[in-house]
């Protein structure tokens, strides 16, 4: 296959999680030439968005509690069921799922708001442009990432920390390389719908747990150097070791060669 190709043909693998740095052993390539770069995020971009209830206000929902979701909308994300959730669980405040994206199963989520009656609590936005995405994410009093292919390092993850979201994520393994569980998010059991209903309802109800999460969240930034000029210097750092590998390695040329004769 074409990744076997170019991973064992690479001086340096660069997988964004330890879960794929996984796949990338098993097709032979040494240990040595494996580094694990997570995504990050624009430390710049995402540190000037207003306050939380600023940030609502702009977007015309003051007095609401913002369930959130940055992204292409497909149906393994299973949007319908934060719809259904919202739905039966109306609560002492007013639930309110903002989708910041588009996508395949755009219509079956407003299908299912229209269904249960409460098209007037969603909002998908559509495309938006990327410098204006963080402003949007800003106002997400719960980030959700309800779902995530195994491997992945998911750029909205590292954002939803960055605007000290309150997290709301499936305990997989490549999550838990940068989340866990009551510190900087709330995760659930992937494999059990109600763990993932549980989990939303806590979110929800305890203002304290969110507050505690988001600050969390922001911190993790920091510490774990999630940013993309940490990520720049990492590369940077290495194609320099290499560059001085080679040039130690490298046989002369018949040219040097001639020189010092």
């Amino acid at each position: 296959m074409s990744e076997k190709y170019v991973w064992q043909g690479a001086d340096v693998t660069l997988p964004v999680s330890q879960v794929l740095a996984g796949y990338v052993r098993l097709t032979g390539v040494e240990e040595s030439r494996i580094v694990v770069i997570p995504n990050g995020v624009d430390r710049m971009k995402f540190g000037r968005q207003p306050a939380r209830d600023h940030a609502k206000q702009l977007l015309g929902l003051e007095e609401r509690l913002v369930l959130g979701f940055t992204g292409f909308l497909r149906e393994w994300h299973k949007l319908e069921q934060v719809v259904d959730w919202i739905a039966d669980h109306p609560g002492p405040s007013q639930r309110h799922l903002l989708i910041t994206g588009d996508g395949p199963a755009r219509q079956a989520v407003e299908r299912r708001a229209k269904e249960r009656h409460i098209s007037h609590a969603v909002t998908i936005t559509g495309v938006v442009a990327r410098e204006e995405v963080s402003r949007y994410v800003a106002a997400y009093d719960v980030a959700l990432q309800p779902a995530v292919v195994a491997y992945a390092s998911p750029l909205k993850l590292f954002e939803y920390l960055a605007l000290g979201c309150a997290i709301l994520a499936p305990s997989t393994p490549n999550i838990c390389e940068v989340l866990s569980d009551g510190d900087n998010a709330l995760l659930f059991d992937p494999a059990d719908d109600s763990s993932f209903s549980s989990a939303l309802q806590r979110i929800c109800d305890d203002d304290s747990l969110r507050k505690r999460l988001g600050e969390n969240a922001r911190l993790t930034i920091e510490k774990g150097h999630y940013t993309w000029d940490h990520n720049a210097l990492q590369v940077i750092q290495l194609f320099e070791r290499l560059g001085a590998r080679t040039a130690v390695n490298q046989p002369q040329s018949e040219v040097e060669q001639s020189i010092q004769d």
